[in-house]
């Protein structure tokens, strides 16, 4: 060995082996389990700032938002009704979406008025109302999609039942795209079946709700 290089070596303490914790670069034990603890720390924070912020932030829905059904029967009978009367409130346990009932139209005013009247009956039951636990919701991380199926709670015609919603959500900047989509059996609320010229709708009636949400 070249005179001095001894002096550039590091030594453990007498007695002590590389098993018992040195560095086989010679460092310490007390330095080894400082950088682990800031590799930890840093890890953490990564994890941290990875988690999509929705989980924890307050959202408010952006208008306009849009509900829409489509029913169909026999002698290829179908009929769309679509409202823009959509409320999203997000309650720390769930999202809930309100749908004032006497908005829903379907573009032909009779049969609108046999639809409030006759089966929805929307004035002794003016609302419809979903709502899904926050904690069901996968939400996305910046540029990314999520989508699932998890239970909802439908109360309609006076009635709740459990129902599954497939939903997708799009995150852009602090903006969400949710799309949800249900299938209603209207016999399980207690509403007549509906007809229309002889023809009646065969259930379930597909259900779609849109709409946005920011962070606030």
């Amino acid at each position: 060995m070249r005179p001095g290089a001894q002096m550039l070596l590091r030594r453990r303490p007498s007695g002590e082996s590389w098993a018992s914790g040195w560095g086989s670069d010679g460092s310490s034990p007390r330095a080894r389990i400082a950088m682990m603890s800031k590799t930890n720390r840093l890890l953490c924070l990564l994890l941290l700032t990875a988690l999509p912020a929705a989980a924890g932030a307050a959202l408010k829905a952006r208008a306009p938002a849009q509900v829409s059904f489509v029913a169909v029967g026999p002698a290829g009978l179908r009929i769309e009704g679509k409202s823009t009367d959509l409320r999203v409130t997000d309650r720390p346990d769930a999202l809930v979406v309100t749908v004032p009932l006497s908005k829903l139209e379907t573009g032909i005013s009779l049969r609108d008025s046999h639809m409030h009247e006759k089966y929805l009956e929307s004035q002794k039951y003016p609302n419809a109302q979903l709502a899904v636990a926050r904690s069901a919701i996968k939400f996305p991380g910046s540029g990314q999609t999520t989508e699932g199926t998890v239970p909802g709670t439908l109360a309609l015609h006076g009635q709740s039942k459990t129902v599954p919603v497939h939903y997708k959500a799009t995150r852009n900047g602090a903006a969400y795209e949710v799309r949800g989509d249900l299938k209603v059996d209207f016999r399980e609320f207690g509403i007549q079946i509906p007809s229309y010229l002889g023809a009646t709708v065969k259930p379930p009636v597909d259900v779609n709700v849109a709409f946005v949400l920011d962070e606030t």
